[in-house]
């Protein structure tokens, strides 16, 4: 098989057959070519695992399939879609396909060939669609400036029960100007963050999590595409310009708006001036930049010193860059890929079947809402000595008395075995309570020989509690001891005004 490579899949505009090729990024040698498909739309390559490569035609409402070590595309297969795609994405496990028509955006179940849904909460033209990590999630932009977070499974789930949830997005974000024109996003799912670039000349990051922007960067020219390292540490945008520029996330300001001047911006100089830079992508290991754009180069920079390493011409103007990590014998003629997708696309939401469900059998029954489960207060999760210590403490009924009784230590042990009083039987206390006994009374309580022992009894447990509350305070000083107190931290004192 050989060994690993990064291979670059390079798909351009151009007058020839070829609609997108694989060269080897350390070497520039091609490896592959796909046929037949026409020209690439922008956002709309993708790829089912290391076994097939898709790609919607900028002219036709067609979605081309090639094996990955096959040069022509499947004859089997025609993938027809509703209209002229503007934008395409693919879940990471290739399950499901989403496409953005003007502005609408169609859902297929890649398996069966159904279309779960259809999504329509844009004005304008959509212009890129893109996965999260984890695929729960997908994102879609246009060129109304909307940004919207889409929720996977509510989004088909009106198939189902019926509920028109699903049509809402989860968030909505316009604070773009003008087109969107790419974006990104992080590691985390719904936890990640978001990047969006713009023709207003604005970057935005938004948090997924809580759906809120945390910074909008602000850069000299307009923006047509963005990527982030895997530490999303620094961001790379490309300009229409010809220049990619760079912004450290450490050396973000506290505001929530930052002007990037020309001057503080650094930029990647080697495209020609005037002709955007449409598509950017980075190596594994983030060390080589690689960017397209409408000069028809591909040019390689190194990002420590922002060089240009080697460029790469092609034959039209850039439209779509993915690096993958794969083997070179992959494109050996003799290896068969199992066909992980239906033959045709439905036009039309068709009603589940039967056969799309699996049955199961529920024995227990299960309450219809997930219930919180209930602390129980009484119940204490020490250790045993600590333990051991609580369950005398409970022994002890404290009643005010000045009177002090001696005792010595066989009493902790004795304190199991000593009666409680809530043993005593309530007929011959005469249910009283000694917390309430007046001093006038006291005298005409006191005959009664149950009352007597009570009182005595008291007074015993009272000091043996006294003792327990010492012991158990030289406990915990010896335990402090041990433990290292936590460092004490500068606070800053407040400015008097």
């Amino acid at each position: 098989m050989g060994d690993a490579v990064e291979a670059l899949f390079v798909s351009s505009c151009s007058e020839e057959n070829t609609t997108c090729s694989v060269q080897d990024l350390r070497t520039g040698t091609d490896l592959m070519k796909y046929k037949g498909g026409g020209n690439a739309q922008r956002h709309s390559l993708a790829m089912i695992g290391l076994n097939y490569v898709l790609a919607a035609n900028t002219m036709k409402p067609l979605l081309h399939v090639w094996p990955i070590n096959k040069q022509e595309q499947m004859s089997s297969l025609r993938f027809v879609l509703p209209g002229k795609a503007n934008a395409m994405a693919l879940s990471p496990d290739g399950a499901y396909l989403v496409v953005g028509i003007q502005e609408s955006i169609y859902i297929w179940h890649m398996n069966t060939g159904r279309m779960l849904s259809t999504l329509s909460k844009h004005y304008q033209a959509i212009t890129c669609l893109r996965f999260t990590d984890n695929g729960e999630h997908f994102i879609s932009a246009g060129k109304d400036g909307a940004v919207l977070v889409w929720d996977l499974t509510f989004s088909v789930a009106p198939l189902d029960n019926g509920s028109q949830e699903g049509s809402e997005p989860l968030y909505s974000f316009s604070d773009h100007g003008l087109s969107v024109t790419d974006l990104h996003t992080g590691i985390g799912g719904i936890r990640s963050y978001l990047y969006t670039v713009s023709l207003d000349r604005c970057c935005n990051v938004y948090d997924l999590s809580g759906g809120i922007m945390l910074l909008s960067i602000v850069f000299p020219v307009a923006l047509h595409s963005v990527v982030v390292n895997r530490m999303e540490t620094s961001i790379y945008v490309g300009s229409a310009e010809g220049k990619a520029f760079v912004f450290h996330n450490w050396r973000a300001p506290r505001m929530k708006e930052y002007h990037l001047e020309e001057d503080e911006a650094q930029a990647f100089i080697g495209h020609t001036v005037g002709k955007p830079i449409t598509s950017l992508a980075l190596t594994m290991n983030a060390q080589q930049l690689i960017s397209g754009g409408e000069d028809k180069q591909v040019c390689v920079w190194d990002v420590a010193s922002r060089q240009l390493m080697k460029s790469i011409p092609q034959n039209g103007v850039i439209t779509n860059l993915r690096i993958r990590l794969l083997s070179p014998g992959i494109f050996q003629p003799q290896h068969k890929q199992p066909q992980l997708f239906a033959d045709s696309l439905k036009r039309m939401i068709s009603p589940p079947d039967i056969n799309d469900y699996i049955e199961l059998f529920v024995t227990k029954e299960y309450p219809k809402e997930r219930g919180k489960p209930k602390r129980n207060f009484n119940k204490s999760y020490l250790d045993p000595e600590n333990n051991k210590i609580l369950q005398k403490m409970q022994l002890v009924n404290l009643c005010d008395d000045d009177d002090a009784i001696d005792f010595d230590e066989e009493t902790l042990e004795l304190t199991e075995q000593s009666p409680k009083v809530a043993d005593v039987p309530s007929a011959d206390v005469g249910e009283v309570d000694c917390d309430n006994i007046e001093e006038e009374d006291y005298e005409a309580h006191s005959n009664a020989p149950a009352l007597q022992e009570l009182i005595a009894e008291n007074r015993r447990l009272k000091k043996q509690n006294e003792k327990v509350l010492a012991i158990m305070a030289k406990y915990q000083a010896d335990n402090s001891e041990n433990v290292k107190a936590p460092p004490e931290r500068n606070r800053k004192k407040a400015r008097r005004s």
